[in-house]
């Protein structure tokens, strides 16, 4: 008689049992989905929102001085677009023009600027990029401002300035006017050599401001 009850009860359990392993298994399986459309969804927010950006230079990475005159800059661009803005405001019984806006060209900023160095081909970006500091004293010259000259290109035929209509054509004209004749070697003596600055003192200084950057 035991042995004909303990093999009923067994059965009795069994259904039990299986249904619990089965709500155990479709819970880890739901878990599993969860997490693999969690993980879905954030792949999906860093191709939508850019999370992670390659090759992009962070103006909040740059070393301290360097971000502070970034934020000069901008803060400068921002007051001469609002006077720009300004002086285009119609006056009573005249018409005024204003220049087309190039907005499809980004601003001069270090890390666009450094970008528009690699962009154009440039050989030692990071020298180039010295320069085009110290030539314009952190881009707040008349030369920078009015003429879009980074770099104190002159025209060796006239002796003056060139002038250009975006910051990022003085970024060309540096490669097919100076670096165009570089062969290699040592880029900061190639300067000296050629002459590239009056001052005896030019590479020491393109130096104090790479040790910046």
């Amino acid at each position: 008689m035991y042995n004909t009850i303990l093999p009923f009860l067994l059965l009795l359990l069994m259904p039990l049992g299986v249904s619990a392993q089965f709500y155990t298994i479709s819970k880890a399986s739901d878990f599993v989905q969860v997490s693999s459309s969690k993980k879905t969804e954030a792949v999906a927010n860093e191709h939508i929102f850019g999370v992670n950006t390659v090759h992009k230079v962070r103006t909040d990475s740059l070393p301290p001085l360097v971000a502070v005159k970034e934020k000069q800059l901008q803060t400068d661009q921002k007051s001469d677009k609002r006077t720009s803005q300004k002086q285009a405001v119609p006056i009573k019984g005249k018409q005024t023009f204003s220049k087309p806006k190039l907005s499809h060209l980004p601003e001069l900023t270090i890390p666009n600027l450094y970008q528009e160095i690699i962009r154009n081909g440039i050989l030692h970006p990071r020298i180039v990029l010295a320069q085009a500091i110290l030539e314009t004293g952190w881009f707040r010259s008349p030369l920078c401002r009015n003429r879009h000259n980074l770099f104190g290109l002159t025209n060796p035929k006239t002796g003056k300035y060139y002038e250009f209509n975006h910051w990022t054509e003085s970024v060309r004209a540096y490669y097919t006017k100076v670096q165009y004749k570089y062969k290699g070697g040592n880029y900061l003596l190639w300067l000296r050599d050629i002459g590239y600055a009056e001052d005896p003192r030019y590479v020491r200084e393109v130096i104090k401001v790479l040790k910046t950057i």
